[in-house]
């Protein structure tokens, strides 16, 4: 399709360009709306009392031209018991560089998210200053672009209102913490933020709809085990692969009140080969001994690096 000739059009187009989603407007391709070439799961259990997360490694540039498994798990620690995982972008380091700092002294999780959600927003309003605003107006900041807006043309103010507006980074986080208890909490555009605590579960990524598909046949619920936890989590990452754009590489993080802990590769094969067989019978079934006896072992994380 010509991009240039239907961004003439006075029609919205909806691009699936790399299996990332791009929105276009009357002056053409606008901004990644949703890109999420990965798989985040995150899930409450043992009645709140540990959460895990589990991620692929799939990591993508932010044009979407170039993807790959990378070497280092993408948990990145905001404290001892708080860690954020990304699905997106690849070029927004010092976005979480800075919650770090900022979470510094903060145990809720509820306050870390909301430090995590007010950098997320000015990342985003810096982006579009230097992305929309500058470039079409060769104003500096939002402050000169609402006291400049009664003296420009009507046109020009409604397709650049709309153009930020729409204006997405191609970043999604999910928040895995503990303070009292466990929480899930996913912060995305326009810098909005979501608690999953009730629902007890979290997925993001392109198999999301496989991978809840599987805590929804498994009546998943924050009172399941932590063995149980783990294998529903696993499989439901293995049925996320399924639709592409997931790495085959896991990792896993339990965190809990001691703080948090990185699950063995060990355990992960044995996740992996009770997979397998489970899926090898004729029936899909409920959890036997493999599971809920399954050793789990546990190694400390390594340092992050900035």
């Amino acid at each position: 399709m010509d991009l240039q000739k239907a961004s003439g059009s006075n029609y919205r187009f909806i691009f699936i360009l790399l299996s990332g989603k791009y929105k276009s407007n009357n002056n053409g391709i606008n901004h990644i709306k949703e890109t999420l070439l990965t798989q985040l799961i995150g899930a409450i259990c043992e009645d709140g009392q540990k959460v895990i997360a589990l991620s692929d490694r799939m990591i993508s540039t932010g044009d979407m031209t170039l993807t790959f498994e990378h070497p280092r798990m993408k948990a990145e620690r905001l404290s001892d018991k708080a860690f954020v995982l990304t699905a997106g972008t690849v070029h927004e380091p010092d976005l979480l560089r800075q919650a770090r700092e900022e979470a510094k002294g903060k145990d809720r999780i509820l306050d870390i998210a909301e430090v995590l959600n007010v950098i997320y927003q000015d990342t985003r309003e810096k982006h579009i200053v230097d992305e929309v605003i500058r470039p079409k107006t060769g104003l500096k900041s939002f402050d000169e672009w609402r006291k400049a807006q009664k003296g420009l043309h009507d046109h020009l103010v409604m397709t650049l209102n709309e153009e930020i507006a729409n204006y997405g980074l191609g970043l999604t986080l999910m928040l895995v913490g503990f303070d009292d208890e466990g929480h899930l909490i996913r912060i995305n555009d326009p810098g909005t933020y979501r608690s999953y605590d009730t629902l007890s579960y979290c997925c993001l990524g392109m198999g999301t709809r496989h991978s809840d598909n599987t805590f929804a046949w498994y009546r998943y619920s924050r009172l399941f085990s932590l063995n149980d936890a783990l294998y529903i989590a696993f499989e439901a990452k293995k049925k996320a692969e399924m639709a592409g754009g997931v790495g085959s590489s896991t990792d896993i993080l339990i965190i809990d009140k001691r703080g948090a802990l990185e699950v063995a590769a060990e355990t992960i094969e044995n996740l992996e080969a009770i997979y397998n067989d489970r899926e090898s019978r004729s029936e899909r079934t409920g959890f036997d001994e493999t599971i809920t006896e399954l050793e789990v072992r546990t190694k400390n994380l390594e340092a992050s690096g900035d």
